[in-house]
C-alpha cells in the first residue's frame, strides 16, 4: 500500500462547540506534541498476526449476549490487510507546536477498532495542550481510498478532550452497515512543513442491531442505553452518550466514575480526569 502524506485542506463544515456538543455533537481527547518520532505519514500495513480479522456485523437474535458490559471493547480488530491504527500522536520538539508531557490521544480500545450502529458518529480525542491550529479529519475505506476530507481552525482554551461529529456535515458520507472504514485526525503543526504533522488514527466498523434491541434503545433514557451499548460493544454510542450526560450533569460523580471506569478499560486511565473542553472550529476553503 502506497504511503500517504500531507493530507490536502479541503473545504469544511464541521461546527463543534460545546453547545454543539449536548445538540448532538461530543467532546472528546486527543494528547500532544514532544516526541522527536514525528514524521506523519500513513504507515505501510506490517506483517500482522495471522488471528485479526476483519469484523463482521452479529447475527441478528432477539436478546443481547450475556456479557460483561465493556468486557469486549478490545476484542474487534482492524482487517488483517488494512494500515495499523496509531492511538497516539508522534510530538515534535519545533517551535511550530508546543510541547506537553502527554501526546494527542485518539479515545479508541487498544485494538483501534470500535464499532458504532450510526451513519455519522462522533469521534473524541484527547489535547493535551491548549490550541489554536489547523486540524484535518480524513475518512477513507477499508482499502485506504479517501472519502472524505476536510480541514478547520480549531481553538480551544484550555487542553481536555474534545470531538469531530461527521453528524455535523451534510456533505460527509454515511457509514454503510457491514463495512470497515478508517479515519486519520492530524493537527497541522507547521503549514509549511506536513513532517511536523501529528496524526492519530483508527478503524470504525459499522454494525448492526437485532429489532428487539433498536425498540429498547428508543424506549430508554440516555443512562439507560449505557448498560445496552456497553452490552452490544457500541464504543461510539456509549462514549458519545456518557460524554453529553457528563455535559448536562457535570457534578454527578456516577458519571464521573463511569468514564473513569470505560478510559481505564483500554489502557487510557491516564487522562480520564481530564475535562471536556469546548472547541471553536472554522472551516478553511481552499483558494
Amino acid at each position: 500500500m502506497a504511503l500517504k502524506s500531507a493530507l490536502n485542506i479541503g473545504t469544511l463544515s464541521l461546527i463543534l462547540s460545546l453547545e454543539a456538543v449536548v445538540a448532538g455533537s461530543f467532546l472528546i481527547p486527543a494528547e500532544a506534541l514532544n516526541s522527536r518520532a514525528n514524521i506523519v505519514q500513513r504507515p505501510s500495513p506490517p506483517e500482522l498476526p495471522l488471528n485479526w480479522q476483519t469484523v463482521k456485523p452479529p447475527e441478528p437474535s432477539g436478546s443481547r449476549p450475556n456479557i460483561q458490559p465493556g468486557s469486549t471493547w478490545n476484542s474487534f480488530q482492524p482487517p488483517e490487510d488494512g494500515v495499523p491504527g496509531r492511538r497516539e500522536g508522534g510530538g515534535t520538539r519545533g517551535l511550530e507546536c508546543p510541547t506537553a508531557t502527554t501526546a494527542l490521544t485518539a479515545l479508541i480500545p487498544q485494538s483501534t477498532m470500535g464499532q458504532t450502529i450510526s451513519a455519522k458518529p462522533t469521534f473524541f480525542y484527547y489535547l493535551p495542550v491548549a490550541l489554536d491550529k489547523t486540524v484535518q479529519f480524513e475518512l477513507a475505506d477499508e482499502r485506504d481510498k479517501t472519502l472524505y476530507k476536510k480541514s478547520f481552525r480549531m481553538v480551544t482554551s484550555r487542553a481536555g478532550v474534545v470531538s469531530v461529529s461527521l453528524g455535523s456535515d451534510d456533505n460527509s458520507p454515511a457509514l454503510e452497515v457491514g463495512k470497515n472504514y478508517q479515519w486519520y485526525f492530524t493537527i497541522k503543526c507547521n503549514p509549511k512543513n506536513t513532517r511536523d504533522d501529528v496524526l492519530v488514527s483508527g478503524w470504525i466498523n459499522r454494525t448492526a442491531i437485532a429489532p428487539t434491541v433498536k425498540t429498547e434503545l428508543d424506549r430508554s433514557s440516555d443512562i439507560t442505553k449505557l448498560s445496552i451499548f456497553a452490552q452490544q460493544s457500541l464504543w461510539y454510542e456509549y462514549l458519545a452518550t456518557l460524554a453529553q450526560l457528563r455535559i448536562e450533569s457535570p457534578s454527578d460523580a456516577s458519571l464521573a466514575i463511569k468514564w473513569s471506569a470505560v478510559l481505564n478499560s483500554v489502557e487510557l486511565g491516564k487522562i480520564a480526569q481530564e475535562p471536556l473542553v469546548a472547541s471553536e472550529l472554522t472551516p478553511i476553503t481552499r483558494k
